[in-house]
């Protein structure tokens, strides 16, 4: 694969230094790192698309025995880490880094829809290879924690997602969709339905996946979820394991 991710601009990274994370999901976190039992010994923390490192940050406050690395493709928000001598700052994209091995833990949260590339089959590819490579990333036993928002077809499950990819990665119409409240416009984004994400993880080699309902949402207009075939957006937690031992 050679497509490369295409980077929103810095203007439009702007809209996510925040921290999204709250108590009640920082809470499903802790649950799976127990569960797994990632959290009972020292442990090591990839967080891909970490931003300002709020969220790295917090899960350092509540595991002294934890060290994370943080990715971050845009510079601005990549030097608004506060310095850790727990926490590293890669500023980056995912797919030019070379990856830590051993890791205990690999968190995307509401990054994998950024992963774009020209094309939509191209796009779900370039996802995939991600998942493929925080799989490789991982330790036995270790696991993926991903937070997304889950978009879900009327019609066809993941017919919401190729709309969505199309029309906000076309130059063309970035001026419309741009003042239709589309953020991304002309670079593109590709949310995928829960079931999709589960599907892809088990092809990655994942196993144990479990999907976790944090809360509806729905900010777009009767017409526009019409218009883009849509039956439901809500968030969750994906949580799945790579296996203590494969079979070659």
């Amino acid at each position: 694969m050679t497509d490369s991710v295409k980077l929103l601009s810095s203007q439009q990274t702007q809209a996510f230094d925040t921290e999204y994370v709250d108590d009640m999901m920082f809470e499903l976190v802790k649950q799976a790192l127990a569960k797994f039992q990632i959290s009972q010994s020292p442990f090591r923390l990839l967080d891909v698309g970490g931003g300002n490192g709020k969220y790295a940050d917090k899960l350092l406050y509540h595991y002294p025995n934890a060290s994370a690395v943080v990715v971050e493709p845009e510079k601005t928000l990549a030097e608004k880490n506060l310095p850790n001598r727990r926490k590293q700052v890669i500023q980056s994209p995912f797919q030019n880094i070379a990856l830590p091995s051993g890791l205990n833990a690999v968190q995307f949260n509401w990054v994998l829809h950024h992963f774009v590339t020209n094309g939509y089959r191209d796009t779900c590819a370039l996802q995939q290879r991600a998942l493929h490579d925080a799989y490789r990333s991982l330790a036995p036993g270790g696991i993926i924690m991903i937070f997304e928002n889950f978009y879900e077809g009327a019609l066809s499950e993941d017919l919401p997602s190729q709309l969505i990819f199309h029309l906000t990665s076309s130059q063309f119409l970035a001026p419309l969709t741009e003042k239709l409240g589309a953020n991304t416009a002309g670079v593109g984004v590709c949310f995928h339905s829960a079931r999709f994400w589960r599907e892809q993880l088990a092809q990655a080699g994942f196993s144990q996946i479990e999907e976790h309902p944090c809360y509806d949402f729905g900010t777009l207009s009767s017409i526009k979820r019409v218009a883009l075939t849509l039956r439901k957006q809500r968030v969750g937690l994906l949580v799945a394991r790579k296996p203590l031992s494969t079979v070659s």
